[in-house]
């Protein structure tokens, strides 16, 4: 393995639930499904009892509201928004914790307005008011919304954090992601309050410090200077996934960290994906002539002969039934949803399994 690495030198926030169209809402929580609403119960009454657990650490949502001038965030569409002061008001259990936080837009895509109406989010959290909570020890986390404040949006909200949860099957060296319902209050009076799913993705930083790593800012690197394993790994998952929205080379949904002197990919933002197949996906340009939709696959990975892809597919394989089982048990999924996302893995494990597509469509089919 190479121990020396080279780098290249070279809202619009819907003003009212019913002005975005939004679905049937759950019972006493707008826009939750019922499945989701009724986890979030029993977690109350029985998942907190021992305390706050660190909040990527719990296997049950988080329950907050977000008080914040909506109405002026709606505006926010640059790449360096301004941060805007707001509240979180975090249950756990029968008590709540109401501390000030400060909101800014985030993201590239969905950042655009004409594309979701409900843009992501950063949360900046103050040191001492989220002690004792599950936030403790948090300083800024970002927060996947929305998009628009339709149940069919909510849907690929639980589908792209099925995609972070099945990479953290795969390996560590991953973000975490915590579900979450939110509440959405619109300081202004100009909105009536909104009630919709989302999750958090754990700081690179504390990601960095869970793997005793470093994260790197470069602006490209080569792809045979990261583990080889690592790297036919994330090859392999954004095939699955159906993903071709990456790059290693130009650092495009993928970070890079340093653990010794090894260097490792870990790729986010999968809403591009056949898996997920937002109604605002399309296959990268680039490719736009080999592939009409995000649900066909097409492999994307490096061509390198350091990658043991038998061993890999092996792995894969071992980790076939939690993955299926981590898609059919998530609350809040809708049945015809959790079936065309497990039929699409199914395909995944079809291919790799028979060795003449294996062959076809990944070994012999990288760049």
């Amino acid at each position: 393995m190479r121990r020396r690495i080279a780098w290249a030198s070279s809202f619009l926030l819907c003003s009212s639930v019913v002005a975005c169209g939004t679905g049937t809402p759950g019972s006493g929580a707008p826009g939750w499904s019922e499945a989701i609403r009724q986890s979030t119960l029993l977690a109350a009454e029985e998942g907190r009892r021992d305390g706050p657990k660190e909040v990527f650490a719990s296997g049950e949502p988080l329950v907050f509201t977000l008080e914040a001038n909506f109405d002026q965030l709606r505006d926010d569409r640059e790449q360096e928004s301004e941060e805007r002061p707001g509240r979180m008001i975090l249950v756990s259990g029968d008590s709540e914790a109401s501390f000030p936080i400060e909101l800014r837009t985030r993201g590239n895509f969905r950042l655009q307005a004409h594309i979701c109406r409900f843009p992501p989010l950063r949360l900046s959290f103050p040191a001492d008011p989220v002690g004792g909570t599950a936030l403790e020890g948090q300083d800024k986390l970002k927060l996947v919304t929305h998009c628009r404040d339709w149940d069919s949006y909510e849907q690929n909200v639980l589908e792209e954090y099925l995609a972070y949860r099945i990479y953290n099957l795969l390996t560590d060296i991953s973000f975490r992601v915590q579900l979450a319902l939110i509440t959405y209050r619109d300081t202004s009076g100009k909105g009536d309050p909104i009630s919709r799913i989302g999750f958090l993705i754990e700081d690179e930083d504390h990601l960095a410090d869970r793997l005793g790593g470093e994260m790197l800012e470069v602006p490209a690197a080569r792809p045979d200077d990261f583990v080889p394993e690592q790297a036919g790994l994330m090859y392999l998952f954004q095939f699955m996934i159906g993903n071709t929205d990456w790059s290693m080379l130009r650092f495009h949904n993928v970070k890079l960290i340093r653990i010794g002197w090894e260097y490792f990919p870990i790729p986010y933002d999968f809403d591009f994906s056949g898996f997920v197949d937002a109604p605002y996906a399309g296959p990268n340009p680039i490719l736009a002539q080999r592939i009409s939709s995000v649900r066909e696959r097409l492999f994307w990975g490096i061509c390198s002969d350091r990658i043991d892809y038998p061993s890999l597919f092996s792995h894969f394989n071992e980790l076939h039934s939690p993955i299926l089982e981590l898609i059919r048990s998530q609350p809040g999924l809708r049945e015809e949803n959790a079936r065309a996302a497990v039929d699409y893995i199914e395909e995944f494990y079809r291919i790799i399994n028979d060795g003449r597509s294996a062959a076809r469509m990944i070994l012999r089919a990288c760049r």
